[in-house]
């Protein structure tokens, strides 16, 4: 595959899913990601998105965890694309959905190389989203999603920073639904 953007179609990444033997949970998971994010994409006409990029990112978003199930699965996704070729734009996505992306102080905390890893264009955010509205393979709200993490890791002040971040995302993306 070309650096240039060519996004790899839906057999291509579940190939990659398949051949890299990701868990039938994250599978599961990954689809109804996938399910979401198109849907949320569907009602945005008022700017353009790479609806491609949206459902290829959403599908191989936790392709880390064929490695990890830490933080850093999603840096993992990240190296597993590039070194198959896939492009940037759809590493970044892996790289950018953790929590409601983390940024350099959050990185140093959890053990990750320090740079920001917050989502930064509407098809990262939208996966990002997605990826928060689906625990497992079932649809909740983003506050029950916050309310199970806390529940299991305590109150701490990376989560409701990123409880904050994704409440901003879940603002941006309104802003830009159809009416």
């Amino acid at each position: 595959m070309d650096e240039i953007n060519i996004i790899p179609n839906r057999n291509i990444a579940l190939d990659l899913i398949r051949t890299l033997k990701l868990p039938f949970s994250i599978r599961y998971h990954s689809h109804a990601v996938a399910k979401k994010a198109l849907e949320i994409a569907k009602q945005i006409s008022k700017i353009e998105l790479n609806i491609e990029l949206i459902e290829i990112g959403a599908l191989l978003h936790d392709i880390g965890r064929t490695r990890t199930h830490g933080f850093d699965h999603g840096i993992e996704g990240g190296k597993i694309l590039k070194k198959r070729g896939f492009p940037e734009s759809v590493a970044r996505i892996c790289e950018r959905h953790i929590l409601g992306g983390l940024d350099k102080d959050d990185a140093r905390e959890v053990g990750l190389p320090i740079k920001n890893y917050l989502p930064e264009t509407m098809e990262e955010k939208i996966v990002c989203l997605a990826d928060k509205y689906m625990t497992g393979k079932k649809e909740v709200t983003v506050e029950e999603r916050f309310k199970k993490w806390i529940l299991k890791y305590g109150r701490t002040e990376i989560l409701l920073k990123a409880r904050r971040r994704v409440k901003k995302i879940q603002s941006e993306i309104k802003e830009v639904m159809n009416s």
